[in-house]
């Protein structure tokens, strides 16, 4: 079997990332100054990580974690916000994308979480069959309020 890894990605790995965001949907990719202004706003945000999924030396996957505490349960609990999962188009449904999201679930649980929270796109039925068949539980209602189209 290959070797398989997971990163957290460095500012060097932008032109990586970028690739890997415009496959996700088939779109155009970002401007270098619009991706790295985006960065520079994500460093600034604390218990923000964004990783790489290696496949020997080739980047195929990302995923962003976001670690957030809260005061909602008696006592102290933080929970993770998984976002921006894909997997290179050459490489899905082969379990690459599997071992990627046991690695965050993993990530997650060190990092003291109690539980990982994720939103995906209603159109697409296959991810959440692979979310479900990893053991993600349709919970409640996911409800967006589009503020404004921001320019970065």
């Amino acid at each position: 079997m290959q070797n398989f890894n997971i990163r957290i990605a460095i500012k060097n790995d932008l032109p990586t990332l970028n690739r890997l965001y415009a496959d996700m949907d088939d779109k155009p990719l970002m401007s270098e100054e619009q991706i790295t202004n985006i960065w520079q706003k994500i460093q600034q945000v604390p218990e923000y990580y964004i990783y790489l999924a290696y496949l020997e030396e080739l980047a195929i996957g990302t995923f962003s974690l976001l670690f957030v505490p809260t005061m909602m349960h008696r006592g102290f609990h933080k929970s993770a916000f998984l976002d921006a999962v894909t997997i290179a188009s050459d490489y899905r449904g082969q379990g690459y994308g599997k071992q990627m999201m046991r690695e965050a679930l993993r990530i997650s649980a060190e990092a003291g979480c109690y539980k990982v929270t994720l939103s995906s796109n209603l159109k697409r039925d296959r991810t959440h069959n692979f979310y479900q068949s990893l053991g993600f539980k349709q919970h409640g209602w996911s409800f967006s309020y589009l503020l404004q189209r921001v320019k970065v």
